[in-house]
């Protein structure tokens, strides 16, 4: 019997890794074929002849396919308006192809697309089935499949049933990003997510022998990355913390140098537990707040944890010696620029000096958010933007741009504001986390009893009216305002990380002049505080001088970890040789800009 050929579709970006190329494997559509090759009625009539997981020109994949009966496109932010070019280009060769879409961004509105038979939305292996099923019987494929959740997660891997082998095989020189599951589903409903819902809210689990045959997959493979797909890893104790234990082991025995983990919303010790078994391979633990204000996060479904809960965690991640950073995303519904400087304050307050990321508000197709509703109870406007993801890559075909939805304005916070709210988190990000200002900030804090709010006020409006950087930050404030506007990024300062990666930069100026830096904080310092500047010779000794002799011993009347009053001798050191070539931007990526500050 011949058997009629389908292809799969999850092209993504290439990232660079370690200077090697890395490409995600094509995990999505790897579990429908796993799924449906249970059945002998699909594998007797139905050959996959290919799964496409990079962006090559679209004229290269349609030369490399034979006769096809069957294309399914599993989309998402990062491939959308490149699948359906080589959906209808497909189409066109072969108008009997059966085309369907699938993913997180697919909805009913793709139909619009005459090229475009069938959508499937939520989980997709039985549905796939069943679209094959119609095919072989002769009988049409559904328009539209709703939400269809596996009632039991005991089904075949694809890494373990060898449906990547031959793309393993045949591309021998690249490093993979590999996709885990231990769990599928999402207690909690945040609008501007389409993780969750009532569908998917109750969570189920794959057993504990499917994960670590998963893990140990990856150890005989060219694996460098692992992104954990659980929604909250961490929310079943035991089960998570040995799950941790595989992971860990996994990694140290093999090329796994990375390992990205979505920790429970609201966190418990048990998430400092597992990122401790999780070590080096982990960036640390995850403090997604999304905001401070308090009606915003109402209007998101959302709740925090407590401030002072929040800084209890940051206690018990020093005690654990494990790093932790914090998201937040501008643009929610009734935030203001008021309530976002203070949330970043509060931020600091908490305890956070490691690690702020910032996002804007993207409108998923799926998300309540992006419901004509919530638009328009809530004032939204948005841009389409162009590659918002920093995702870059030589490899990769660059002839379609892939469309992200930004929120530009809400009712309560126009694009103005929404602009200097940008800025006023780029300054906390690149000065106080950073290290420029940081031990000058927590010393008016502790000792002085100013807060950060009107530290860092105090530091907008001088970086706005001192040069060298009235003239940068004016210039910059134009690109977030061009970006917002037009979805556009304006060249500017060699910027080439995509629309979400904005907010890094600047940190060479920044750091060719942090004496300047320094000589601002002096000045608030002696608006705020008076005379008593002892802090400053530490703060300017805190970032690398290649000028520098170390160590360097620094004597101060209090402790900076306590700051209580006490007698204290510091030490000053560089992780960086003397004699070595200077590399902003390695030594930034290694966090080797920050000095080394000990207790003598």
């Amino acid at each position: 019997m011949t058997k009629h050929n389908i292809y799969l579709f999850q092209p993504q970006y290439a990232v660079e890794i370690r200077q090697e190329t890395n490409y995600w494997v094509p995990y999505s559509v790897g579990c429908l074929w796993s799924y449906a090759s249970q059945f002998s009625d699909i594998t007797d009539h139905f050959n996959l002849a290919d799964i496409i997981f990079r962006r090559d020109p679209p004229d290269e994949i349609l030369d490399r396919m034979h006769d096809p009966v069957y294309c399914g496109f599993s989309v998402y932010i990062w491939n959308f308006q490149y699948c359906l070019t080589l959906a209808e280009m497909i189409k066109t060769r072969w108008p009997a192809c059966v085309i369907q879409f699938g993913g997180p961004e697919t909805s009913g509105k793709l139909l619009k697309h005459d090229f475009v038979d069938s959508i499937v939305a939520g989980e997709g292996e039985e549905k796939f089935v069943e679209s094959l099923r119609a095919i072989k019987n002769n009988t049409p494929v559904p328009l539209l499949s709703q939400k269809q959740r596996l009632q039991q997660l005991d089904i075949p891997s694809p890494y373990t049933t060898g449906v990547f082998d031959h793309i393993i095989k045949n591309n021998p020189n690249v490093l993979w990003s590999m996709t885990l599951e231990t769990n599928r589903g999402c207690p909690y409903a945040c609008t501007f997510c389409d993780w969750g819902g009532v569908t998917y809210s109750k969570i189920k689990k794959f057993n504990l022998d499917h994960v670590q045959a998963d893990l140990e997959w990856a150890t005989v493979n060219p694996v460098g990355f692992v992104f954990l797909a659980d929604a909250n890893f961490g929310i079943f104790k035991e089960r998570d913390l040995t799950i941790a234990q595989m992971i860990r082991s996994a990694a140290d025995r093999s090329k796994i140098d990375s390992i990205n983990i979505q920790y429970a919303k609201n966190s418990t010790e048990v998430v400092f537990e597992i990122a401790k078994i999780v070590g080096p391979y982990s960036r640390g633990v995850t403090f997604s707040v999304q905001s401070m204000n308090p009606s915003t996060l109402e209007a998101i479904n959302r709740k925090n944890l407590d401030v002072n809960d929040i800084a209890e965690l940051m206690k018990l991640s020093d005690q654990h010696n494990v790093n932790t950073y914090t998201e937040v995303i501008l643009g929610l519904p009734l935030e203001t620029v008021e309530t976002w400087k203070q949330g970043l304050a509060d931020i600091l307050e908490m305890g956070q000096h490691q690690a702020i990321d910032i996002w804007f508000t993207q409108l998923l197709e799926n998300s309540e958010l992006s419901q004509p509703e919530s638009r328009q109870k809530y004032g939204i406007k948005t841009v389409r933007a162009s590659d918002y993801s920093p995702l870059y890559n030589k490899s990769d075909y660059r002839g379609i741009d892939e469309k992200i939805e930004l929120v530009s304005a809400t009712n309560t916070m126009p694009t103005e504001d929404l602009v200097e709210a940008y800025l006023y988190a780029w300054m906390i990000i690149n000065l106080h986390i950073a290290g420029y200002t940081q031990y000058a900030a927590k010393y008016v804090r502790y000792k002085k009893n100013v807060s950060y709010r009107q530290f860092y006020d105090a530091m907008f409006e001088k970086l706005q009216n001192t040069e060298p950087f009235k003239t940068y930050v004016s210039q910059y404030k134009n690109v977030i305002q061009q970006y917002l506007t037009t979805g556009k990024i304006i060249d500017f300062d060699n910027h080439t990380r995509g629309g979400h990666g904005l907010h890094s930069v600047g940190g060479q100026m920044i750091y060719q002049n942090r004496t300047s830096v320094f000589d601002i904080t002096e000045e608030i310092l002696l608006n705020q505080v008076g005379p008593d500047l002892s802090i400053l010779k530490l703060q300017r000794c805190a970032m690398l001088d290649t000028t520098q002799t170390y160590p360097i011993t620094v004597k101060l009347n209090f402790d900076i970890h306590t700051w209580q009053d006490s007698p204290c001798e510091y030490i000053v050191h560089s992780s960086i040789s003397p004699d070595s070539n200077f590399d902003f931007y390695l030594n930034r990526r290694k966090g080797l800009l920050k000095n080394q500050i000990t207790k003598a």
